[in-house]
């Protein structure tokens, strides 16, 4: 009887498991690019939100979409007058590799921590809206492509069939 009952479980616990997974749910993200402020980038979620809703109507957006949220890479300024050039020695840092130039990247005060942060942030997000049964749709303007890129590498290849990104001003 207890073999009975452990077959039955075995075959009704992945089934049981699959139940909780939403396949028609998205979690959308908006990455944002250089010279982005937090609350800049809020309200470009709220705006890709209001899009959706526009172009598909509430209805659709209620059956497909779970939230959408922004997954945000701090604008670090080099600069007094706030020019971004942080972000544009990390944009190409990440485009380039440019791995024999790290130590000195690492000097600059900021660059390397809030790099390492901000990408951690994005892949939580992503795994967490993965793990909890959505899609991921990550639509990526400027510098978020990169980040988008490195995060979508650190997924497992499991959850990366879970993940899309739409580019916009691409970083070339």
């Amino acid at each position: 009887m207890k073999k009975i009952f452990l077959l039955l479980l075995i075959w009704i616990y992945p089934i049981a498991s699959f139940s909780a997974i939403n396949e028609r749910k998205t979690d959308v993200y908006f990455a944002n690019g250089i010279k982005t402020k937090d609350s800049q980038a809020e309200s470009n979620a709220k705006l890709l939100r209001t899009s959706i809703i526009d172009k598909f109507g509430i209805e659709h957006y209620n059956q497909r979409i779970n939230k959408v949220s922004y997954a945000y890479n701090n604008t670090n300024d080099m600069f007094i007058d706030g020019d971004g050039g942080f972000d544009l020695i990390e944009s190409a840092d990440q485009k380039l590799d440019l791995i024999k130039w790290r130590d000195w990247l690492a000097s600059l005060v900021g660059y390397v921590t809030s790099h390492a942060s901000d990408l951690k942030k994005q892949i939580d997000a992503y795994k967490a809206s993965i793990d909890n049964g959505h899609s991921v749709l990550v639509v990526a303007h400027s510098q978020g492509n990169l980040f988008t890129g490195e995060a979508f590498a650190a997924l497992g290849p499991c959850m990366q069939k879970q993940f899309e990104a739409v580019s916009i001003a691409l970083l070339i």
